[in-house]
């Protein structure tokens, strides 16, 4: 469905792409904006004086405006049938939760609707009165000048079948949509079609690696179907038997995908704005700022040098970003304590995150980045914290890093995706941000070989490491499988772009947090944060250095997320056999509010006692094996911690130490 953008909650919105870009390239903004004149200037955001810097900004329109974009994924076949004399179209559906008349098969003067009673309408007259979750073959038969369509339930009998007056016409068969795209598409799953033509038969078939825009015929010499807006592929089709859970090992079970009226693969916005970035531009955080006359919002982008100018990069969880970017945040499952305009944003235009579900209930497993990002801002707030998250978070490091003259370099999750450990190869220590949840197989390889090659690690978040995603163009993938947020279906847990497992790392076997960190995700709360407190291994062990000028057993008493140093998200050292065996703890936070509950999925050994033990954050550090040091700060808090301007703690002390050891 084809819709103006609402900007009811914010006057400028948009996205810059690519949002990681090195210094001597250049990047294109993409705007809707209901001020067609207003001022656009490059900002800085890692500062604490946000700064206009002279960089070259190409206009490529005449004035701003407000965008269209399209929701909802669909399929359209392209059929030429001038001169046949009979047409017949076959295909499995499964319907899912529609609430409204939807559109299933248009063509010509021909339309097959369901309506929110299940009753299947061929031109207004009754077909047959059909069930959601389950499959059927519907068959369409074109011939002089009628249309007759059955309902058959896949390897069963006809529940229904009419006879309507409609002639043949040149023009595409769409299924899911109406060709005007002026009403919500169809949430439905599809199998296998097939079109005969004068007899002549062409089969299609959904291939389990996606998505992809154009599927060619498996027989006969028809059109590609053209698939439109990034529906779910790989998911579990008529076929599927729960014998086999893997598309790898069966594709002829998950042959199918999952249109959803609110699906999108992406906007297809031309630039409005070229930015050229000087090759000698400082590496960090920058914005398109847009001064309208109803107010100001800012586009960020990362900057990377263009040859590394420090021994210290932090990395940008842009995967995360990506994963929360615009997220509903429905009442009626979470509290509000506060408000964003970002998320408004999102709610009056039925964007979705990945912690959605779409209108039919099931889970929103693909993201793109050619979207406007409307939560992803210098000043966000969470609603469900009222506090900083996520980017702003980040900042803080970044402004801390400049107040001190620390220089690091700025990279992206999207740049060690892409190009793996040599986007690291350079760096003697790389620091995360306050949340570095989303990565994936790439990510992963690319940090083992910088470990591998001795570089060390500053985890200074937490939940880290913890779900995998996969990247095709500007798209992103995950599949939860069982998990509170949304539960995927049954057997539909692998990335239908790689083919990999999807879920989180813990299970997959070989990537556990702890192996690398020490520490993994134990539990979360918007309560209240707490300090850390001092252990014997920060006086006695190799690290102490780390603390040279803490002036205190306990630190960490104020911050920017929740008022302290350890909460949001926080982890801790469980029992585990892949441990780093030399493994320092450091520091302790404890005394947590009874909101904060251990992950029910966390398998402890000893049971209740046990797990009480786990209601902590660990500060952990260790040397792995080829050198390099490891240190987890293990708090999505942490980072909120540091001083601001003109102050000074025991927090800001700590990371200096760390940040000092590597810079030369």
């Amino acid at each position: 469905m084809k819709t103006l953008l609402n900007h009811s909650a914010m006057p400028a919105v948009g996205y810059v792409e690519p949002w990681s870009v090195r210094g001597g390239c250049d990047t294109q903004a993409f705007i809707s904006c209901t001020d067609p004149n207003a001022a656009i200037s490059i900002v800085t955001l890692d500062r604490d004086i946000q700064e206009i810097v002279d960089w070259s900004v190409e206009r490529h329109t005449t004035g701003l405006a407000v965008r269209s974009y399209g929701l909802g994924s669909w399929i359209e076949l392209p059929v030429l049938s001038i001169n046949a004399t009979k047409l017949e179209l076959t295909f499995e559906i499964l319907f899912t939760s529609n609430l409204e008349t939807k559109h299933v098969v248009s063509f010509g003067s021909f339309l097959l609707s369901l309506d929110p009673d299940g009753k299947l309408l061929a031109n207004g007259q009754l077909v047959a009165e059909i069930s959601n979750e389950r499959w059927y073959r519907l068959i369409v038969s074109q011939m002089s000048e009628a249309i007759s369509c059955a309902v058959r339930r896949e390897g069963g009998e006809i529940v229904g079948e009419c006879e309507v007056e409609s002639s043949i016409e040149t023009g595409s068969i769409c299924i899911g949509a109406a060709p005007s795209l002026s009403t919500p598409t169809l949430n439905a799953r599809l199998g296998r079609i097939e079109v005969a033509i004068d007899g002549v038969a062409s089969e299609w078939r959904f291939p389990s690696k996606g998505p992809v825009r154009l599927v060619a015929p498996i027989a006969g010499d028809g059109a590609n179907l053209i698939v439109h807006n990034a529906p779910t592929f790989a998911v579990a089709s008529c076929r599927f038997t729960g014998d086999a859970h893997d598309p790898r090992v069966a594709p002829d079970h998950f042959d199918a995908l999952h249109l959803h009226d609110d699906d999108f693969g992406g906007f297809d916005w031309t630039p409005d704005v070229s930015i050229s970035i000087p090759p000698e531009a400082r590496s960090g955080v920058y914005a398109l700022m847009i001064a309208t006359k109803d107010g100001v919002e800012r586009l960020p982008f990362f900057v990377r040098p263009s040859e590394p100018r420090s021994a210290i990069a932090v990395l940008l969880p842009t995967a995360t970003y990506l994963a929360y970017a615009d997220e509903q945040l429905p009442s009626q499952r979470y509290p509000w304590h506060g408000s964003d305009r970002g998320h408004l944003f999102a709610i009056d235009n039925s964007f979705l995150s990945l912690y959605d579900t779409h209108s039919d209930l099931s889970g929103v497993s693909l993201t793109s980045s050619r979207r406007p990002r409307a939560t992803l801002r210098d000043d966000y707030h969470y609603p469900l914290s009222d506090c900083p998250h996520l980017l702003p978070v980040d900042l803080q490091l970044l402004k801390f890093c400049g107040r001190h003259g620390i220089q690091a370099d700025v990279l992206a999750d999207h740049d060690l995706h892409a190009e793996g450990g040599t986007s690291l190869e350079r760096y003697r220590l790389l620091l995360t941000g306050s949340h570095p949840e989303y990565w994936s197989s790439d990510m992963m390889k690319g940090l083992d070989d910088y470990v591998q090659s001795g570089g060390s690690v500053g985890y200074l978040g937490g939940n880290g490491f913890y779900w995998v995603v996969a990247f095709q163009d500007g798209k992103m993938e995950l599949r939860r499988g069982k998990n509170d947020i949304w539960s995927g279906r049954p057997g539909e847990i692998h990335m239908a772009m790689t083919g990999e497992p999807g879920g989180n790392w813990e299970d997959r076997g070989r990537h556990h947090p702890q192996s690398l960190l020490g520490v993994t995700y134990v539990m979360m709360s918007f309560g209240p944060s707490r300090p850390y407190r001092r252990l014997e291994g920060s006086y006695q062990s190799d690290f102490a250095w780390l603390f040279d000028g803490v002036a205190s057993d306990m630190f960490g008493q104020q911050g920017t997320v929740l008022g302290a140093a350890a909460g949001y998200e926080v982890d801790a050292t469980i029992r585990f056999a892949g441990t780093p065996s030399n493994l320092i703890h450091l520091a302790v936070a404890d005394d947590f509010d009874d909101s904060f509950q251990v992950r029910p999925d966390l398998w402890i050994a000893d049971g209740s006692a046990e797990r009480a033990g786990f209601r902590r954050s660990d500060m952990t550090a260790y040397r792995h094996h080829a050198g390099g040091l490891i240190f987890s700060a293990s708090s999505v808090a942490w980072i909120g911690a540091l001083p601001g301007p003109g102050n000074d703690n025991d927090v800001g002390r700590i990371m200096r130490n760390l940040m000092e050891k590597f810079r030369t």
